[in-house]
């Protein structure tokens, strides 16, 4: 344990002896505060994280008299206490300036959209639906953040086969609702929602369960960790069949980054890498339109007309942007010429109407984020907590990679929206519960300073 004393008999033997000795404080010991009548002033300390990783215990220390420290066995459940730290409140802001952008630049793109032949005759519907999806997106993220992520790593691979079963049912003729040729959603009306969506929430949850305990046996060779791969492979495999090619090559991105962070050896890692990389390119090219739509983005102005017009136009929204833009709802690319400017290419909006100025402050926000759910990661107290808050990071890093090279041009368009900032209910209500884990991983190292020991035991 990482204290400075030593537990049971040991902290108050003599060395030459076997006779117990009472500890004597140092005269030379700067005078503490004078705590409340009662009660001694409490350290806490960690012991060192075990072999399966499953966290650490906690101990008080009374450092006036360690010879007389107590250790205490302290709650840990489902809804441990916790407190705010650093790494906390950063998230939040992050959290709270991306999706306040977010909702600002949907109001200023979808109101041609909602009076278009597919709106429901309001200018602000689309706007309206958003808010709604943005209140519900922050009541569960500080509802999640109550929870306790080392309590949650023993079902953690439960989610991944109903969500699963779920891409399974969006494939059923007549059950799965088809816009825009592709069938991705489930539900009636605005109540619907992407099971896609869902899975990548499930995937990270289940790799980082799956890593936890017996690491070395699971990433030495490839055939142990089949199951996480078969797993997460099928689930790629029915979200391309959607067809979904972005949400695909997120979750591929999430399972290799898993695998990598997770310690696999280089010698079985490579690869499989390399195979993957392969059977996605081969997948991709397999369809003529997708194959199409993939190669046309390196000469765009070839066929601007066909494959490479949404991508043109955004690079033709970039160019009038300028430096400061032409002001917020001054933008003429939502109006009928940017296909999806709501959504996919909202980040060419954002380029036209706050310039270069504002396209680098969301860029600078989102790659903020990601640091900071990466440090939560680094300080969480379980491997656990760190592979999923690593799967987290991965996930906003890759959408966020794909969507602003794809309005860029230097990456292909695959419809993946733009984290925190597209219009869209359950990518975003998924996100911010995936982040509410996060803050709750970020909570909790800190979570039992100031706790008053309710029932204590003596080490001697």
């Amino acid at each position: 344990m990482a204290v400075g004393f030593r537990k049971g008999k040991e902290a108050s033997m003599a060395k030459g002896g076997g006779a117990p000795v009472q500890p004597v404080r140092e005269a030379s010991r700067p005078p503490r505060d004078n705590p409340a009548p009662g009660r001694r002033l409490l350290s806490l300390v960690r012991d060192e994280p075990g072999p399966t990783g499953r966290g650490t215990s906690w101990a008080y220390i009374d450092l006036d008299d360690p010879g007389a420290s107590r250790k205490e066995p302290l709650r840990d459940g489902l809804f441990s206490p916790s407190r705010a730290t650093g790494l906390s409140f950063a998230l939040l802001v992050l959290l709270a300036l991306l999706v306040l952008v977010g909702a600002a630049m949907v109001l200023s793109t979808s109101f041609v959209a909602s009076l278009g032949p597919n709106g429901s005759g309001s200018p602000f519907a689309i706007f309206e639906r958003q808010l709604i999806w943005i209140v519900i997106g922050f009541a569960v993220f500080f509802l999640v953040s109550r929870v306790n992520p080392r309590r949650i790593a023993p079902i953690s691979r439960f989610f991944l086969v109903p969500a699963i079963l779920l891409l399974l049912v969006v494939l059923v003729p007549g059950v799965g609702v088809t816009v825009g040729g592709s069938s991705r959603w489930l539900g009636i009306s605005f109540l619907r929602f992407q099971p896609s969506e869902i899975v990548k929430v499930a995937v990270v949850l289940y790799l980082a369960g799956f890593f936890t305990p017996a690491v070395p046996e699971r990433l030495r060779k490839l055939k142990a960790a089949g199951p996480a791969i078969v797993l997460t492979g099928t689930a790629a495999l029915l979200v391309l069949l959607e067809p979904d090619m972005g949400t695909a090559l997120v979750i591929g991105t999430i399972l290799l980054g898993v695998l990598f962070l997770a310690g696999m050896r280089m010698r079985t890692y490579l690869p499989f890498v390399t195979v993957t990389v392969v059977l996605a390119t081969a997948a991709a090219m397999a369809q003529s339109y997708r194959r199409n739509r993939l190669l046309s983005f390196l000469h765009p102005w070839k066929n601007r007309l066909l494959y490479s017009y949404q991508e043109v136009q955004g690079l033709v929204a970039f160019a009038t942007g300028g430096l400061h833009g032409v002001g917020l709802g001054a933008g003429s690319a939502k109006w009928g010429y940017l296909p999806n400017s709501q959504t996919d290419f909202i980040y060419a909006v954002l380029g036209q109407e706050a310039g270069l100025i504002g396209c680098l402050v969301v860029l600078a926000a989102l790659a903020a984020l990601t640091v900071v759910i990466i440090k939560i990661g680094l300080n969480a107290s379980s491997r656990f907590e760190f592979l999923f808050c690593s799967g987290v990071a991965m996930w906003i890093g890759a959408q966020t990679l794909f969507n602003i090279g794809a309005v860029v041009g230097v990456l292909p368009v695959t419809g993946v929206p733009l984290p925190l900032i597209s219009a869209g209910g359950t990518s975003l209500v998924v996100l911010m519960a995936a982040l509410g884990l996060v803050n709750g991983t970020a909570r909790r190292p800190a979570e039992r300073f100031g706790q008053a020991p309710a029932r204590t035991r003596s080490l001697r």
